[in-house]
């Protein structure tokens, strides 16, 4: 429910509230009045004649005035969706005591709660009717409204009932809108990497995909058998003896200028678990121009062998042996041919290969080849 009131739908129709309140719409309804000696509205006359026989007072009139009221079905549905979120995010505030460095959830409900204040919405919320749930009724009478506002309401409402009723398709959207909040396209090859190489390694090993509740850049994201994947994976940096002469030169310089050299960080890396080393690494490229293409690939591969040599920092020949377990992942190949096979020193591919399973023969032969040092 938390995951609803956060949701991108809640969050829009408390941004149109705000900047459009004029889209509130109010409604005609017939109040009935008793008045002495004029007759401003529509006259009921049973109801009058009985009034002047109980009363003995002919000059009273019970008539109908139009007013404009503001509690509409269509109304009770908008309120009570951003009413109820309100509470939902209040709530887990205070359960979970979340601080002011959670700055994010405070601006969400900060949001709903100027949604709210509107005054004709705050009419509606403090009616005894509006502080009831609608029933399936205002729903309906919210979904054949004109107006956007009340058409996204009754579909936020609808979606707040099959989550409660546990429907699948309505828990997978839900889920699939707030689990990851919302990213980079460079974070999404990243991302879309990792799930890739553990599904490959998933179907290699018969072992289940396990993600762990947060996915966090610099954590361990997803686990699969005795494979740890790492996102944004920081790494040791090597002592001066295992340098290069071109590192040492560069590290010397940054020294010399107070320039703190800050560690290597891997996009993707696969860890496994048995020996707590990393065992292979993923540099991903993102670029719009396939002019960037061929730029990318080389930095990429010069990362590559920078994060082996920091993960086998004793040998360059078992650097380069690890270096042909990992890959240049890019957004498009750009005439460039895709090489997953273990044939050239370092992998490459890129999203379409992702989808098509480029990363199943990688995998079998990581794992064989972790499977054979163990004998």
């Amino acid at each position: 429910m938390l995951r609803w009131a956060l949701s991108d739908g809640v969050r829009r129709i408390a941004e149109h509230v705000i900047a459009n309140p004029r889209d509130i719409r109010s409604s005609i309804a017939f109040e009935t009045q008793t008045h002495s000696g004029q007759i401003p509205g529509v006259v009921d006359a049973r109801a009058t004649l009985c009034e002047q026989e109980l009363s003995g007072d002919s000059t009273l009139f019970v008539v109908s005035e139009p007013a404009l009221s503001t509690l509409t079905r269509r109304n009770h549905v908008l309120a009570w969706v951003l009413r109820e979120a309100e509470a939902l995010i209040l709530s887990a505030i205070r359960r979970h005591k979340l601080g002011p460095d959670q700055d994010w959830i405070y601006v969400r409900a900060g949001l709903l709660e100027r949604a709210s204040r509107t005054r004709m919405l705050r009419e509606v919320m403090l009616s005894p009717g509006g502080r009831r749930r609608p029933g399936g009724a205002a729903i309906r009478d919210a979904r054949k409204g004109l107006s956007q506002l009340y058409r996204m309401a009754a579909d936020s409402m609808l979606l707040f009932e099959d989550i409660e009723r546990m429907d699948e398709d309505a828990i997978r959207v839900i889920l699939s809108s707030t689990l990851v909040a919302e990213l980079e396209d460079w974070q999404k090859l990243e991302l879309a990497t990792a799930l890739s190489a553990a599904e490959a390694l998933a179907l290699e090993t018969g072992e289940r995909v396990r993600w762990k509740g947060s996915i966090a850049g610099g954590s361990e994201i997803a686990t699969v058998g005795r494979y740890r994947i790492r996102w944004q994976n920081a790494l040791a940096k090597r002592v001066a003896e295992n340098l290069d002469p071109s590192e040492v030169m560069i590290r010397e310089a940054a020294e010399a200028l107070s320039a703190g050299m800050g560690l290597a960080r891997a996009d993707v890396s696969i860890r496994d678990a048995e020996t707590g080393i990393d065992v292979a690494h993923f540099e991903c490229k993102w670029f719009g121009s396939p002019l960037s293409a061929s730029a990318a690939v080389v930095d990429a591969i010069s990362q590559l062998v920078r994060y082996c040599r920091d993960s086998r920092p004793g040998s360059v020949e078992q650097a380069r042996t690890m270096l042909r377990d990992c890959a240049v992942v890019c957004a498009g190949l750009s005439g460039f041919e895709e090489a997953m096979d273990g044939s050239k020193p370092v992998g490459l591919t890129d999203f379409s290969g992702l989808a098509s399973g480029a990363l199943i023969a990688w995998a079998a032969r990581l794992h064989r080849s972790l499977a054979a040092d163990s004998i």
